[in-house]
Order: C-alpha cells, then sequence, then structure tokens
C-alpha cells in the first residue's frame, strides 16, 4: 500500500533491514509518524502497527484517511483548482489548520503535503509536479489492516514513549541529526515536533522493550550510540560497513 503522503525530508531506505529484524505477527509501536511508509510496509506485510504522533493534525489526517478517503479526496481535487496561486498558498499554510470541517482540513493536508517542494504543510515553497492523478488514487484506494493511529497528547514527544504496553518493538524513524543549537523562537509549524537527540538518547536508556531508531549517517550517531547495534546502509537500503557510504543507521538495543 502506496502512502498518499509524501515524505521529501528524510526518505528512509531501511524498509528491507526493518523486515529482516521484526518477525511477522510482532506488534510494533512507532512514534513521530507522518507519512506512513515505513509503517504502512510493515502493517500491509503481517506485522501489527501503532503509529503514534504527538501532533493532533497528523492524527486527524490519517484518522479522517482511514475512514472516508473517498470525501478527502474529492475535496482535494476542487480545492486544488484555486491552489496553483503562490499567495494563496503561503496564506494556507498558515491557517489551513483554522478550518472547521476536520475533513476540509485533512484535504488541505494531503494538498499542502503534495504541492510543497519538501513536503510540509506549513512550510515549503509551491512545488506541484508531486500532486497527480496517481497521488490521488493512492488516497482514493487507502485501505489498511493491521494498523491504527494513536494521539498522544504530550507537548513533549520524549514523555510519549516511557510507558507503552503490549508491545514487542518500540520504532522511532527519527532521521537526521542536529545539535539542537538554535531552537529557542525557531518557527514550527503544526505538524513538526522538535526532537532534543541528547534528551532522546537519555530517555530511551530507561526503555526496557526492544528499540529500533532510524537515523541519516552522521559522526555523532555512531558516538552517542557506540554501545549500541548500528547497522548501516546505503542509499540503496543496503547493508555496508564503510562508513563513508554509510546513508542511514539502523540502532537496535538488540
Amino acid at each position: 500500500m502506496k502512502s498518499p503522503i509524501q515524505e521529501s525530508i528524510n526518505n528512509f531506505c531501511s524498509l528491507k533491514t526493518l523486515k529482516k529484524i521484526i518477525p511477522k505477527g510482532s506488534v510494533v509501536s512507532s512514534f513521530l509518524f507522518f507519512d506512513g511508509k515505513q509503517e504502512l510496509s510493515l502493517s500491509e506485510d503481517k506485522r501489527i502497527v501503532i503509529a503514534h504522533t504527538n501532533k493532533y493534525t497528523i492524527y486527524e489526517f490519517w484518522y479522517c484517511a482511514m475512514r472516508d478517503p473517498t470525501r478527502i479526496a474529492l475535496m482535494a481535487e476542487e480545492l486544488f483548482k484555486d491552489l496553483r496561486d503562490e499567495n494563496l498558498f503561503a496564506l494556507l499554510q498558515e491557517n489551513w489548520h483554522t478550518y472547521k470541517d476536520p475533513y476540509i482540513r485533512s484535504a488541505l493536508f494531503f494538498l499542502l503535503n503534495r504541492c510543497s517542494e519538501n513536503g510540509l504543510i506549513s512550510a515549503g515553497k509551491l512545488d506541484d509536479k508531486r500532486y497527480n492523478p496517481i497521488s490521488l488514487s493512492y488516497l482514493k484506494k487507502f485501505k489498511m489492516d493491521n494498523f491504527h493511529i494513536k494521539w498522544d497528547q504530550q507537548d513533549d514527544f520524549v514523555k510519549t514513549f516511557g510507558d507503552i504496553k503490549n508491545t514487542d518493538y518500540l520504532l522511532f524513524p527519527i532521521g537526521k541529526f542536529n545539535y539542537n543549537l538554535f531552537e529557542y523562537g525557531k518557527n514550527k509549524g503544526y505538524e513538526m515536533t522538535t526532537i532534543h537527540h541528547k534528551r532522546f538518547y537519555e530517555a530511551l536508556q530507561d526503555v526496557k522493550d526492544k528499540w529500533i531508531v532510524l537515523y541519516k549517517n552522521h559522526p555523532h550517531v555512531h558516538i552517542l550510540y557506540k554501545e549500541h547495534n548500528i547497522i548501516m546502509l546505503d542509499k540503496y537500503g543496503r547493508e555496508i560497513k564503510d562508513k563513508e557510504k554509510c546513508e542511514e543507521m539502523v540502532i537496535a538495543n538488540f
């Protein structure tokens, strides 16, 4: 099942490795859920996925998509007719979340994602080449088994995974690492989560369940997680030993 939402920032390539280390039939609690590329493929391949997000706007889109994806798609088709104006596009990026109807908000979530060069909802330049009949068909046909969406009502992402029950694996598709030096005062969209990477690492050390973290290659991640198992992947998702060719890191505590 193709996700109707595009991911243009991280573009994880670790799905083959995840399927290798997470057995079929496992319950996977995934966090920082957004586009669902990894999670939807795992659930389609006989893993039970509980997708967590602490952003209500993300939860709402997937909640509505699971119930009436055709309704969202039809609304998106109508709204797209007026979306190609750059000024209107920028205005919608600022206020899309203020519309009262959750299905209109969901349609705008889909459109802004598909028409933003970086795949964000509240930021990015207008680039509508990823909005097309194929992307609409992904939305209209969206239907998943073994998949559940959960809204964690915590502002602090680190507080969302400390007491998870009835799960076999915790999955954290983090993506890019940074040192969090200039986070104060930075504008964030309603769908965006700030990850304080050192605090996240420290919180993980108290987790007794099996966990898997996905990072883009970064020297400090190798240092920070040196006591854990690290699988390095190249840009094609192939396991490698050469740090210079490493694109992505799959890190596990087992």
